[in-house]
């Protein structure tokens, strides 16, 4: 049996400290941004996993040129 190279799947959803990390941010702005339905996030119970899809497109909606 050959064993084959495991290649890392891209993450799609990023935890709260994932997200924070990324942006930079400070929790009370990443919540912010959840209120305001600035970045899609899904919930079960207390956990939050925030698009990071969604992150990528707020980002680019607010670039400066």
């Amino acid at each position: 049996m050959r064993k084959g190279k495991i290649e890392p799947v891209p993450k799609i959803w990023l935890n709260k400290d994932e997200a924070m990390a990324y942006l930079g941010c400070s929790p009370d702005y990443l919540e912010k941004l959840r209120i305001t339905a600035e970045v899609s996030f899904a919930k079960d119970g207390k956990m939050i996993w925030y698009n990071l899809e969604s992150i990528n497109r707020f980002l680019n909606r607010k670039k400066v040129i």
